[in-house]
């Protein structure tokens, strides 16, 4: 009777979560985003890694912020079900006018940002354009700001190859797949990258991710507009000026050198770094509860 119970309150929620979740393309600045909107509450817009990664590889980890706060995913323009826009008009700089284009769609003065990986650029481009509009920014392992940790990250990575890695590599590539540019090879090929980004290798199992078609028109759209912007960065003076709340998490078995975020935490005014021991770049994947404890509290810390 008890365990009957149990399972009627799960599905009660899930179905209450259900009925506050809205998804679809928008025309927001100029293109057409997907916008993915689940929960209720203090507003978080979610800012996937990449580039040219997409929101499914939040889920259904992220789930559970979506029981006390609104969560807004979205894909980056040229990304997953997002449309491809000319080339000139995918910078930094639209990247963030498009969070705040999705910042007025959903009818909100100010949000919280939750960036992972490489979604810190974009947060922090938003940051520096729109802080007023901002009531907090949660780095989630992001990139180092600037381009001076490359070659540590490149050998931590190396470090953590082992020998399956280039022969499985080498499988995928020379796949017939592959060479006639099936989606199914490159999504193999990417989720391979992320096989040594955890704590334990087992965890690898639990990352999933849509590849839409247009996979490669789309990246190849992506790197022709960001190119310039992505071989130069140094954002760790321009963070000085952030006066809002920041919230730094950080996997000790990340291939991102702890060193990157402590540097940031250098320079910015208001900020916390906590470190999660037991994950590397994917924390809300392998450490769940403490990340969505984490960062609830900090959005709940008034």
């Amino acid at each position: 009777m008890k365990h009957a119970f149990l399972l009627l309150l799960t599905l009660f929620n899930a179905s209450i979560l259900f009925a506050q979740t809205k998804e679809g393309l928008v025309e927001l600045n100029g293109t057409q985003l997907f916008v993915k909107t689940t929960g209720q509450g203090e507003p978080i817009v979610v800012i996937h890694g990449g580039p040219g990664m997409n929101h499914t590889y939040f889920l259904p980890h992220l789930n559970k912020l979506a029981k006390n706060f609104q969560v807004t995913y979205y894909d980056q323009r040229a990304s997953g079900r997002s449309a491809i826009p000319d080339t000139n008009t995918i910078t930094l700089q639209t990247f963030a006018e498009d969070i705040d284009a999705i910042r007025e769609y959903l009818g909100h003065d100010q949000i919280y940002l939750l960036a992972h990986s490489w979604g810190a650029l974009p947060a922090i481009q938003y940051g520096l354009e729109f802080p007023d509009k901002l009531k907090g920014i949660i780095f989630c392992n992001p990139i180092p700001f600037n381009k001076a940790y490359d070659e540590e990250m490149k050998t931590a990575q190396q470090n953590k190859m082992v020998g399956s890695d280039s022969t499985d590599r080498s499988v995928i590539i020379g796949s017939p797949n592959f060479k006639t540019g099936k989606v199914s090879a490159y999504k193999k090929l990417l989720l391979l990258s992320f096989r040594n980004s955890f704590y334990k290798e087992a965890h690898f199992s639990h990352l999933h991710f849509e590849m839409p078609d247009n996979y490669m028109a789309a990246s190849q759209a992506l790197y022709t507009g960001l190119g310039k912007e992505l071989s130069q960065y140094d954002y760790y003076e321009e963070i000085k000026k952030f006066s809002f709340p920041v919230l730094i998490l950080q996997g000790s078995a990340d291939a991102v050198p702890l060193r990157a975020s402590q540097q940031a935490m250098e320079n910015l005014p208001n900020a916390t770094l906590k470190e999660f021991k037991k994950s590397g770049h994917f924390i809300f994947i392998e450490e769940p509860k403490k990340f969505t404890h984490v960062v609830s509290k900090f959005i709940d810390r008034d």
